[in-house]
């Protein structure tokens, strides 16, 4: 959720014209602004819940922004300042954590019920 809510900060200070000192590509504040609403929206509500969707929505918001700094770094969308691939870069890790930690719960889960295990016994 925090980094959702850092990111809809962001780019609300910059799509108001908030100048960060480093040259800022015209669309990734929009980005930055979508992506954190998106996230503080959709996969943090899906893992707070634990549903099965948690998951997929969490993939698919690394997905995202994987193409995004894939983007960034080949060049075709313009120059990126340092600063926006370093944020772009953090955004990849963090989701690929946060992906890994589901996905070990899940199997964890999976086999608790396969060996019996009851929960909050």
């Amino acid at each position: 959720m925090m980094i959702g809510a850092l990111s809809v900060a962001a780019g609300t200070r910059a799509a108001q014209g908030w100048q960060p000192g480093y040259t800022v590509l015209s669309w990734l504040p929009i980005y930055n602004l979508a992506m954190g609403a998106w996230t503080v929206l959709v996969p943090t509500v899906l893992i707070w819940i634990r549903s099965r969707y948690a998951v997929p929505a969490s993939l698919g918001t690394l997905g995202v922004h994987v193409s995004v700094l894939l983007l960034l770094a080949s060049g075709v969308v313009g120059t990126p300042a340092r600063e926006s691939m370093l944020a772009m870069a953090f955004r990849v890790a963090t989701w690929l954590v946060i992906v890994a930690l589901l996905v070990l719960e899940r199997r964890r889960g999976f086999s608790r019920r396969a060996s019996g295990e009851r929960r909050g016994v």
